[in-house]
């Protein structure tokens, strides 16, 4: 009973502690093209819903039309005319969120985008929560609870993510949510463990499509169980149909483009939201290419140059014992499939690997893209299972208590390491390549591909000036109109931004170049400012000479 609380208390003071960190960081990030974009969507899916709620006499497809069709909608600083149609696919969480702008009656761009930072990071902290519990379920284990969420958190682009993300870590942050209701549901069909993984599974698949794949993995192992048993089959038959037809009905209620026409309507967008049309130009291992045709190692290289060492160590280690363990039981299969795995435990190492294997695939397939490994930041909570899956088949079959010791000594080493460098480098976090690749991340890798510097730039300049309005430029991909959002009212009346570059007192580069006709000028300009990450500099700020 006295272990059992001290559990309960170290567990609170560990995710207190998490928790604090988050409150005291969420302001220090920027915001970039999809922040707006997003929240664009995001606002006009709201006053849809809202205008539906206070005028329930109209019908939907008038009050998604009406909204469309507006000549111009301002709101927060935010412009949006008729051709800035909505996405089909709004987050509902999002949504949400723009709930809570509007009840605390949120105007500034700044309190907006701080809030929605925050927002960001109590789900993924609800998500972190969730792990804890995952992993927990997996290896009965609180240590093993605690090694793999200060993995996750720790990671130094998860970390900044976490709060300016809000679609890769939010859906990042759902996945781990119906991953555990999942195998709640798996270890122990009925009504409340059904209704919960449909819940969580609606709201993924809402959030992205990619959602499906775990989603069919668990259904695929409760066909396995039905297999093996009949009366496992016979009990439980209802609650996949309840499970499918609920989750359904709830991904109409989440996503409102579905209100009118469902059928139809999902028929449509499926298309649209697996389209790889938009296309960007990348950097990628010192050279230039289009994000719909990279490699098909690309994805692969882009985890093992930003996930932590001592990660990638323990996930080969893993996968190697796991598929071992599995080929051995393919050989020997029996008809009644008794053979595949050996208990609940087994069952879990085997969906966490096909997490990733099956995410790989289909965007390996896809070939594309899109500046790193965004779009598959789902899958790295089942890289850390498997990476835990290693740790603890190496203490289980390593004797000599030296190594054993040396295995822990290496996790605290990188974990204090991670601490460390997430301190020095706050808040440009998101430009973290790991030991063996950072000398040369630079000359290999897009860096700051969002512009989030941007604002760490423009601060910089308003703080050491005196004569304002100051003339402000770009020569890269990133607007600085999105970077000012984030500025109190009073920094951004400081600042005039300037689309003629040879008319600007300052001009600002984050490296990823699109105005290639413009060249800086050493003798007309001076560097005045750089943000170092690894002392490679990430964004750079020229200065008119006088």
């Amino acid at each position: 009973m006295k272990n059992l609380l001290n559990t309960k208390i170290f567990t609170i003071l560990f995710f207190s502690i998490i928790f604090l960190l988050g409150l005291s960081s969420f302001q220090d990030y920027g915001v970039y093209f999809d922040n707006t974009f997003r929240r664009i969507n995001a606002l006009l899916w709201y006053d849809y819903v809202k205008s539906f709620v206070l005028e329930p006499g109209m019908s939907f497809a008038n009050h998604l039309e009406h909204l469309i069709k507006e000549t111009e909608y301002v709101k927060n600083d935010i412009e949006i005319t008729v051709s800035s149609l909505p996405s089909l696919q709004p987050s509902p969480l999002a949504i949400f969120c723009e709930f809570f702008i509007d009840l605390f009656n949120m105007e500034d761009s700044r309190d907006v985008y701080q809030f929605s930072h925050l927002f960001n990071f109590i789900i993924h902290f609800a998500g972190l929560y969730f792990f804890y519990q995952l992993i927990h379920k997996r290896y009965k284990s609180y240590l093993y609870s605690v090694i793999g969420v200060l993995f996750l958190f720790l990671t130094p682009r998860f970390f900044a993510e976490s709060f300016y993300n809000n679609q890769d870590i939010l859906f990042l942050s759902l996945t781990i949510i119906n991953m555990y209701l999942g195998i709640n549901f798996l270890e122990k069909p009925n009504f409340k463990n059904t209704s919960l993984f449909s819940l969580s599974s609606a709201l993924a698949l809402d959030t992205r499509i990619m959602a499906i794949l775990p989603i069919a993995l668990v259904l695929s192992f409760f066909f396995f169980k039905c297999l093996r048993s009949n009366l496992f089959f016979k009990n439980n038959l209802k609650f996949v149909l309840y499970f499918l037809v609920s989750t359904f009905c709830l991904i109409i209620v989440f996503w409102p483009y579905l209100w009118v026409n469902p059928f139809s309507n999902l028929l449509f967008a499926i298309p649209q939201l697996t389209s790889t049309a938009t296309e960007l130009t990348i950097l990628y291992l010192g050279k230039f290419m289009p994000s719909t045709h990279v490699p098909s190692h690309y994805h692969i290289v882009w985890i093992a140059i930003t996930s932590p060492l001592i990660v990638i160590f323990l996930f080969l280690f893993g996968a190697f014992f796991l598929l071992r363990r599995l080929f051995i039981r393919l050989a020997k299969l029996n008809d009644n499939l008794n053979d595949l795995w050996r208990g609940d435990k087994e069952m879990f190492d085997i969906y966490f690997f096909m997490i990733i294997l099956s995410s790989v695939l289909v965007i390996i397939n896809k070939g594309l893209g899109y500046n790193g490994w965004r779009h598959l930041y789902f899958i790295y909570p089942s890289i850390i299972m498997v990476a835990l899956y290693g740790f603890y088949y190496l203490h289980a079959i390593i004797k000599l208590k030296i190594i054993k010791t040396t295995i822990y000594s290496l996790i605290i080493v990188n974990l204090t390491y991670l601490a460390y460098w997430n301190y020095k480098f706050h808040p440009h976090q998101y430009v973290y390549f790991n030991l063996f690749f950072k000398k040369n991340f630079h000359k290999n890798f897009d860096m700051d591909y969002l512009g989030l510097s941007n604002k760490s730039a423009i601060e910089y300049i308003i703080n050491n000036s005196t004569n304002y309005p100051i003339k402000i430029g770009t020569k890269s991909f990133s607007s600085l109109e999105n970077s000012a959002l984030i500025l109190s009212e009073e920094d951004k009346k400081k600042i005039s931004i300037i689309y003629k570059l040879t008319e600007a007192d300052f001009i600002i580069t984050n490296y990823m170049p699109r105005n290639k006709d413009f060249i800086i000028d050493k003798k007309k300009y001076k560097k005045y400012y750089e943000v170092l990450v690894d002392n490679k500099a990430i964004n750079t700020v020229y200065k008119k000479i006088k």
